[in-house]
């Protein structure tokens, strides 16, 4: 397999190999729809993709298998793969669910007051206000990419096993809205401002004030969310 879906890191100097080809793949795939290239309802043009990538059919199948579970494909009847539509139900349902979720692995982070943690949060931090200063677009695979991250190390402070997957899969169901809402230069700053707000209530030790934190930014994302929706002519309710 060709190496070209490595990952460069900023910061570092090094470049980040994928972990399996399924995993490579399945980020390729689900980076395309997150940020759009591949549309609501479209079809996944699974063959072509392989071929681009360099890849078998085999890791391929597995990797739409694991999109499925993340409500960003699914497999329909004569049609085969396309892009799961744009819905409200999954929307709510999907930011409820995180809302639930995701403030265990922040209190467990803050808990453990791990400066290495608090460290590799800001680093991200950083790389998405760099980002934003040179002017690249919010909906850029390297804001993406950023982000997931910045997101993904309070994930893995909340311990291996079943809660960090499913925070990773429900963050990037949730994503793919926080994209389509995109751009927006006002919630782009705010979320910066809590995104801050979280590594330094992290760092101070504090399990509640993270949670709570982290409850606000979730639900400011899920109400720019439902705008661009109910801008788009879904009856929000």
């Amino acid at each position: 397999m060709s190496t070209s879906g490595a990952k460069s890191d900023p910061n570092s100097g090094l470049m980040k190999a994928p972990g399996t080809i399924t995993e490579f793949v399945a980020e390729e795939l689900r980076n395309r729809i997150v940020l759009g290239t591949l549309q609501p309802g479209a079809k996944v043009p699974v063959y072509e993709i392989a071929a681009s990538l360099g890849v078998s059919r085999v890791p391929l199948r597995e990797a739409v298998r694991q999109l499925e579970a993340e409500c960003l494909v699914v497999n329909l009847p004569r049609r085969g793969t396309v892009v799961r539509e744009l819905s409200v139900v999954d929307l709510r349902d999907s930011f409820e669910i995180l809302q639930a979720v995701e403030p265990i692995a922040a209190r467990r982070a803050a808990a453990s007051k791990d400066p290495v943690l608090a460290a590799e949060m800001e680093r991200w931090l950083e790389r998405m206000d760099d980002l934003f200063d040179r002017r690249v677009s919010q909906t850029s695979e390297d804001m993406l990419h950023a982000h997931r991250q910045f997101h993904f190390a309070l994930f893995r402070a909340g311990g291996e096993g079943v809660l960090q997957r499913h925070l990773c899969m429900l963050w990037n169901t949730c994503e793919r809205y926080v994209m389509s809402s995109l751009p927006d230069v006002d919630r782009q700053l705010a979320a910066a401002r809590e995104h801050a707000e979280l590594v330094r209530r992290i760092r101070a030790g504090d399990p509640e004030g993270t949670a709570e934190v982290l409850r606000q930014h979730l639900s400011a994302s899920l109400a720019c969310s439902l705008r661009y929706l109910e801008g788009k002519g879904f009856d929000i309710g």
